[in-house]
């Protein structure tokens, strides 16, 4: 076992020269701070913006996409033709369906 863990302390690198052995921070460190805080800003104000977007055009958005009331009230008075719409009310029903349950 103990040549194992020579060989793996054999072909590990060497940590770099420039590291600081008492903090182990190299001297790149901390250089990113800045630039990150001014990335995660600008996000936070485009999703600001997004989001007031959003909520206007939900405004907009009515409360229901059925069809009104009275609409509704006068299509279900009327029966539907063969094309799917509804027919006027003095209308005669189409030949093939008069006669379908009486014979």
């Amino acid at each position: 076992m103990s040549a194992m863990v020579t060989a793996v302390l054999a072909l590990a690198d060497d940590p770099p020269a420039d590291i600081d052995p008492t903090t182990g921070k190299g001297p790149e460190w901390g250089k990113a701070a800045p630039i990150g805080l001014l990335v995660i800003l600008l996000l936070g104000v485009a999703t600001f913006f997004l989001l007031r977007s959003m909520i206007r055009n939900l405004k907009k958005v009515p409360a229901s996409f059925d069809p009104p009331a009275q609409e509704l009230a006068e299509s279900s008075t009327s029966p539907p033709d063969e094309t799917g719409g509804s027919a006027p009310p003095d209308a005669e029903p189409p030949a093939g369906l008069v006669n379908e349950r009486s014979g």
